[in-house]
């Protein structure tokens, strides 16, 4: 082998490194970049180097963005959290610039290159499903044992976007469009499972995209017209499907009352300021002294007012009255459940919506009679929003600093005594606001800057993979701190040149477009 194969095939075998390791290992997500920096440089073919990057020069507007971030130094005191900030991000800066400066990957090496993650993202869906089927699991974002859920399922929507492309452009056999199918349906199947609602979305926009591009497409062979036909009722389904969730959990079924005592003659109470849940009234139809003494018959745990609660809002999730003759009606599971602390029916679902929305409608409820919202993360970050907004209007120009962003935040989370006063310093759960926070209004817009910038300069290099790994950022961003994080900072610095450099390999062609 000569020394310049060499030098490729450890570029190669780092790239496949690096993919694998992005939901797996935060150790080897390190020590892969470093072996594809250090094999960059001992590469020693500057003037080649040279070359190409005037070639694709296009790509330092991305490495530019560590420079941008400089500007969070006006503000910042702690040198040493400074430095930690500006080195996980010091990858923004080289990785475009060794991508660029790197022979393409051949399509079997981009291939290999991209089927590392998806393999990868699917082996450890497994491990996290065999994980939850193996110990007590009370929250399922705890199966994500090796990176943040959230992140995960960022990876997972991106393991089913290329697993898609491959079935649909690349796959030269029958079984292997089938099999790349199977992975995708398998990996869809987790994040349902798994109930990450930022994924779920992501996912379904991602579907909505490609389906109005069909819909507009000149060329509609019949294999497009099926895709098209199956992605609009799959959307039609979903959405109708969540309205009839929504409808149903929110329709209060108890408006009239028809009955005034329990079957052994006790009188219910009724609180008219009951909060409704799974279509009936939490406090409508309760008699106390019968749960007393129904429970001790059912279980050998006090019912504690804390279990009470429990009792009375899973009884009213399956539609019973909360007399005896209820609680004798539950199974031995659904004591058991109660017993766990689990107060809906509906939660104990291994799959479904329910179970992924009720809870975010009863926070909805909650905060909007207590305003009470600790257990309802959608809206916490509404309330982080709004408290960095405050921030922002005192600090537009330059922000607080790289190194102040969460020691602002929780300092105003105080000031307004609001009910989200961190027990650990959190950010905004919003990449624009963070950004903003971090170094001001012009590194927000040169970041902005930097999205939108591919589908104005590098039109020709537009993949229908880019297209969807491009939403699948931006949408993440609006929702989280994604690049805060060691799995999105790479991800989004080293997937956005490999997939644009991709794009590069046949110009002037529609990269929409698909042979079907």
């Amino acid at each position: 082998m000569t020394r310049e194969r060499i030098h490729h095939t450890i570029y190669v075998l780092g790239i496949m490194l690096l993919m694998a390791a992005l939901p797996l290992s935060h150790f080897l997500m390190g020590f892969s970049t470093f072996l594809l920096l250090l094999n960059w440089v001992a590469e020693w073919n500057w003037r080649e180097k040279r070359d190409m990057l005037r070639a694709n020069r296009g790509f330092l507007v991305f490495s530019l963005l560590f420079v941008f971030l400089l500007l969070g130094l006006v503000h910042a005191s702690d040198p040493l959290l400074t430095l930690r900030r500006l080195t996980a991000k010091l990858v923004w800066f080289f990785a475009p610039i060794i991508v660029a400066t790197t022979r393409p990957l051949q399509p079997r090496e981009r291939r290999l290159v991209f089927a590392s993650f998806v393999l990868s993202t699917f082996a450890v869906g497994v491990y996290s499903l065999v994980y939850w089927y193996q110990n007590p699991v009370q929250d399922v974002r705890d199966i994500s044992v090796f990176i943040d859920h959230i992140r995960f399922s960022l990876c997972v929507v991106m393991s089913v976007v290329f697993c898609v492309h491959y079935c649909l452009r690349e796959a030269p056999t029958t079984v292997l469009k089938v099999s790349a199918s199977l992975l995708a349906l398998l990996l869809i199947i987790y994040l349902f499972l798994a109930q990450t609602l930022t994924g779920i979305l992501i996912l379904l926009a991602i579907m909505l995209a490609y389906g109005l591009y069909l819909l507009g497409s000149a060329r509609r062979t019949p294999v497009r017209k099926a895709v098209l036909l199956s992605i609009l009722s799959g959307m039609v389904v979903a959405f109708g499907y969540v309205a009839y969730l929504t409808y149903d959990y929110f329709h209060d079924q108890d408006a009239v009352i028809t009955e005034q005592t329990t079957a052994l003659g006790n009188p219910y109470t009724f609180d008219p300021q009951s909060m409704v849940e799974n279509g009936h009234r939490i406090d409508y139809y309760v008699c106390k002294p019968e749960l007393q003494s129904a429970w001790t018959q059912r279980s050998d745990s006090a019912l504690t007012p804390w279990v009470e609660c429990t009792l009375i809002r899973y009884l009213n999730s399956k539609g019973l009255h909360k007399d005896s003759a209820a609680v004798m009606a539950l199974s031995q599971e659904d004591i058991r459940n109660v017993e766990n602390g689990i107060a809906n029916y509906d939660y104990t679902r291994v799959f479904g919506m329910r179970r992924a929305l009720y809870p975010t409608f009863f926070c909805i409820t909650l905060y909007q009679k207590n305003h009470y919202f600790d257990n309802s993360s959608l809206l916490q970050r509404v309330e982080l929003w709004r408290v960095s907004w405050l921030v922002i209007r005192e600090n537009w120009l330059f922000g607080v600093g790289l190194d102040n962003v969460k020691n602002a935040l929780n300092d105003q989370l105080k000031k307004c005594n609001s009910p989200v006063v961190a027990r650990k310093k959190q950010g905004c759960h919003n990449q624009y606001l963070t950004f903003w926070l971090s170094a001001g209004i012009l590194f927000l817009l040169y970041f902005i800057f930097v999205l939108v910038y591919p589908f104005v300069r590098m039109r020709n290099r537009i993949t229908f993979v880019y297209v969807a790994f491009a939403l699948l950022m931006v949408m993440s961003f609006f929702m989280e701190d994604t690049l805060e994080t060691q799995t999105g900072c790479i991800m989004f610095a080293v997937m956005n040149p490999l997939l644009l450099m991709a794009g590069g390999e046949r110009q002037n062609v529609n990269r929409y477009e698909y042979n079907a």
